[in-house]
C-alpha cells in the first residue's frame, strides 16, 4: 500500500495485501505462527468495515506486523494514542523517598487525571454521536419548516389547531 492508511480497515487491507491477499482465518494463522495475538473474526470484521469495538494493544501490534507498518501509523489509523512508556518507569530515581502524604497526593492526582480522561472520552463520543444525529435530522427539520401544514391557518399558531 503506497498511501498511508487512514482507517483501521485500510490497515487490515494492507495486512491482507502484504500476505498474498489472505483473509481473516489465514491472517489469524499467520499471526499465531509469528507469536501474535489477533482473532480471525476481528480481522474479518475490520476488513468488512463492521468492527465496532476499541482494538486492544495486541490487536494493533499484530495488525502492524502483518501489514508491515510502523505501530504509530496503525494507532493513528485506529484514532488512538500510541501508548507511552510506563509512568512508573519515568519517575525519578528518588521517588521512593517521598513521604506517605506526598505519595498519597501523587496517587490521588493520578487517579483524578485518569478519571477526567475517561469522562472526557465519554463526552467526546456523546458529542460525536449527537453531532452525527443532528446532521441527519437538521435537514429534515429545515425541510419541515419550509412546508406549510394545510391544517394550520396563516393566522394560527400550531397549538391553536
Amino acid at each position: 500500500m503506497h498511501n498511508r492508511p487512514k482507517t483501521l480497515k485500510d490497515v487490515a487491507q494492507a495486512a491482507s495485501d502484504n500476505n498474498g491477499g489472505a483473509g481473516g482465518r489465514q491472517l489469524g494463522r499467520i499471526a499465531e505462527k509469528a507469536g501474535l495475538t489477533i482473532a480471525y473474526t476481528t480481522i474479518d470484521k475490520i476488513l468488512a468495515g463492521t468492527y465496532t469495538s476499541r482494538p486492544g494493544k495486541k490487536t494493533l501490534e499484530a495488525l502492524a506486523q502483518l501489514a508491515g507498518l510502523p505501530l504509530a501509523v496503525v494507532y493513528e489509523a485506529a484514532q488512538m494514542e500510541l501508548p507511552q512508556a510506563r509512568l512508573a518507569d519515568q519517575l525519578p530515581p528518588d521517588v521512593d523517598s517521598l513521604t506517605p502524604e506526598q505519595r498519597r497526593i501523587v496517587i490521588d492526582l493520578a487517579r483524578l487525571f485518569v478519571k477526567q480522561n475517561r469522562e472526557l472520552a465519554k463526552f467526546e463520543v456523546a458529542v460525536k454521536n449527537t453531532y452525527e444525529y443532528d446532521e441527519d435530522t437538521q435537514a429534515n427539520q429545515r425541510l419541515a419548516a419550509r412546508e406549510q401544514d394545510p391544517m394550520i391557518g396563516h393566522d394560527q399558531l400550531p397549538e391553536d389547531t
